[in-house]
């Protein structure tokens, strides 16, 4: 009875100096972090509106007295060859007005014609003196290389002013409609050049174009930006409404949130105005990535914090962790840890059993919650006999899936706080230049993954957004 006794103290011994030498588990193997997801495109839409009364104005302002002059040319008398000159002047402002897709234009005017006949046995000269207006509709289209290409027609009505030249007798309208090519047509190739100039299409998509690099600031604790990244430019082909010239712009963006202390780095200088692609349906919809980002690091404080808190207890046992650290991996996570398994028998930790491991699993994002778990957690299969070798010991082999339970991370007051102050910052308009406003409708489905920093859950936020070209600067 003696010896036995003996033998099971020698026994219990070795068991408990077997559990105090502790363990360390190999590392895991690891596979690079899936990529983030892709951002979506979406297009910020400007609409840019001119009144016809501007551009009447500007036509005015550039147009002289002066509208046009022949000077001695041979022209269509009827019956024989003469020489003509000319001189067409404008005799009081121009009107107009924009629908139908063209602007319309009237001009007065006073046509002075001087014309010389001569032929056998024929030579003679006339004058004549006639006023009329001029009729004009003018389309536009836009060409790749963003002129703008305008087409005048028209008619000329003048009064009957005569014009006898010995046996002709005609008129000033009659010469001026038998000569239309000479005279007509140079007058409305003047106007096309001039309505050209004053719709000003190309600087106005420069303006926008270079306002979609900057980052707008959306976010002040912490600070955040929003990163347009733009794409390419569109452009409608213009048109006209409530008496105005229009045309709708668009700017393709793949737009995101960044979160950082200093706004992102945007080029020295902006890229050159790209050739328009065709913007076949304006639309203010808008969409963009709002990231939530839970560092490594951060997340791991977190659960050790709440490990020390409230400590695992295994039976007698009593788990105490000192060191909890999150790999990412291509389809999982490793959770690294160490931890030491104190019996409740031994107050002064003697024969604490201490070792590193490892567990895998796979983070997950609830919506309903707003939080990012990490599931079905598990021991990696290099740790997996350490461990429970160990645990057998206290009779328990539950340490991972307790351990999951404090793999739980809420990012819901983050999330809302950003919704509202991006929802502020996009209201608000700017006071000059370029203003780009929205407002957000909701937020869409997340999507969960996991980079080389951190648990990355990206939202896609929906709404309406605008740009404004038609401010000052």
């Amino acid at each position: 009875m003696h010896v036995h006794s003996l033998v099971r103290g020698a026994a219990l011994v070795l068991v408990l100096a077997l559990a105090a030498c502790g363990f360390e588990a190999p590392a895991p193997k690891r596979t690079p972090p899936p990529p983030a997801p892709p951002t979506p495109t979406s297009t910020l839409a400007a609409t840019l509106v001119v009144p016809a009364a501007t551009i009447v104005q500007d036509l005015n302002a550039r147009t002289k007295d002066e509208i046009a002059r022949i000077t001695d040319q041979e022209v269509d008398c009827a019956i024989a060859k003469c020489r003509l000159t000319l001189v067409a002047t404008k005799t009081g402002p121009i009107t107009g007005s924009a629908a139908d897709g063209k602007l319309s234009l009237a001009l007065p005017l006073t046509a002075t014609a001087d014309v010389s006949l001569k032929a056998l046995f024929v030579k003679t000269k006339a004058h004549g003196v006639a006023t009329g207006t001029v009729q004009t509709a003018t389309s536009f289209r836009l060409a790749p290389d963003w002129r703008l290409d305008t087409n005048t027609t028209g008619r000329v009505d003048l009064s009957q002013a005569d014009l006898k030249l010995g046996p002709l007798k005609m008129s000033v309208a009659d010469m001026w409609n038998r000569n239309e090519q000479h005279i007509s047509q140079p007058l409305f190739k003047a106007l096309d050049k001039r309505v050209s100039a004053g719709i000003k299409i190309k600087p106005q998509a420069e303006r926008l174009w270079a306002k979609a690099f900057h980052p707008i600031k959306v976010g002040k604790s912490p600070q955040s930006w929003l990163v347009l990244n733009p794409q390419r430019i569109l452009i409608a082909q213009p048109t006209t409404q409530s008496d105005s010239f229009v045309v709708s712009l668009g700017v393709e963006v793949q737009a995101r949130v960044v979160v950082a202390d200093q706004p992102p780095e945007e080029p020295l200088k902006t890229p050159p105005l790209p050739a328009p692609a065709p913007f076949t349906a304006p639309s203010n919809r808008f969409s963009f990535i709002v990231p939530a980002l839970l560092p490594y690091d951060e997340a791991a404080s977190l659960a050790l914090k709440r490990l020390d808190k409230k400590p695992i207890r295994l039976g007698s046992a009593t788990v105490r962790f000192e060191r909890l650290e999150i790999l990412p991996s291509g389809q999982d996570v490793v959770v690294a840890v160490r931890f030491c398994v104190a019996q409740s028998w031994d107050p002064f930790g003697w024969f604490d059993a201490c070792g590193e491991g490892y567990l895998r699993g796979v983070p997950v994002f609830d919506a309903a919650s707003g939080t990012i778990h990490i599931a079905n957690v598990h021991y990696d299969i290099a740790t997996q006999n350490l461990v429970l070798n160990l645990l057998k010991t206290i009779e328990s082999d539950q340490l991972d899936k307790l351990v999951q339970n404090n793999l739980v991370f809420s990012v819901a007051k983050d999330l809302a706080k950003l919704d509202a102050e991006l929802k502020t910052a996009l209201a608000k308009p700017q006071k000059r230049g370029v203003s780009i406003t929205g407002d957000i409708d909701s937020f869409g489905q997340p999507t969960l993954t996991w980079t080389k920093d951190g648990f990355l859950a990206t939202f896609p936020a929906q709404g309406t957004i605008s740009a404004d070209l038609n401010l000052k600067d």
